[in-house]
């Protein structure tokens, strides 16, 4: 269930992220055009950037996930993997900081910015859901002194 909570909030920050960049200010909207950013010119265009760039996000994390639980990954290989996805969002997160910080993107409203920095932290949130969800392995019980092949767990009777 809080699985499923988290991504229904995940969603409503989508659809939040979605709306600020959808909205810039006049400059902006100068700025949208100049640079041909078209992705970005209407709330459903930019509703459907935004989602296709969270979806693929939870497909990685959930595909490490699953490779982590099916065993053909090591549980230490996706944390690295997930710590490297983590790294890689914080850094968009910075660069969209320091692109925010020139006079070209800081003229572009509040809300814009508020929303561009919102994706990157959204990529870092899920991530790191991801890398706390991640499977633990199963405990691996000694062999029986009793009973060699058999686990120690098993309640298995010799036969007479």
């Amino acid at each position: 269930m809080r699985k499923l909570s988290f991504y229904f909030f995940l969603i409503a920050l989508v659809i939040v992220d979605s709306f600020l960049l959808s909205k810039p200010n006049l400059l902006g909207k100068i700025g949208l055009i100049i640079y041909k950013y078209h992705y970005l010119r209407t709330f459903p265009r930019t509703l459907l950037t935004v989602s296709i760039v969270v979806v693929v996000a939870f497909v990685l994390a959930e595909l490490i996930s699953f490779l982590v639980k099916r065993r053909t990954l090591k549980r230490a290989l996706g944390t690295i993997v997930l710590a490297l996805l983590i790294a890689v969002s914080f850094a968009a997160l910075v660069k969209t900081g320091m692109d925010f910080s020139t006079w070209t993107y800081s003229h572009t409203g509040l809300r814009f910015r508020f929303g561009a920095y919102l994706l990157p932290t959204l990529l870092i949130v899920l991530f790191t859901y991801a890398l706390v969800k991640l499977p633990k392995p199963d405990e691996v019980f000694p062999e029986s002194p009793l009973n060699p092949g058999v686990p120690a767990n098993k309640d298995i009777t010799p036969m007479p």
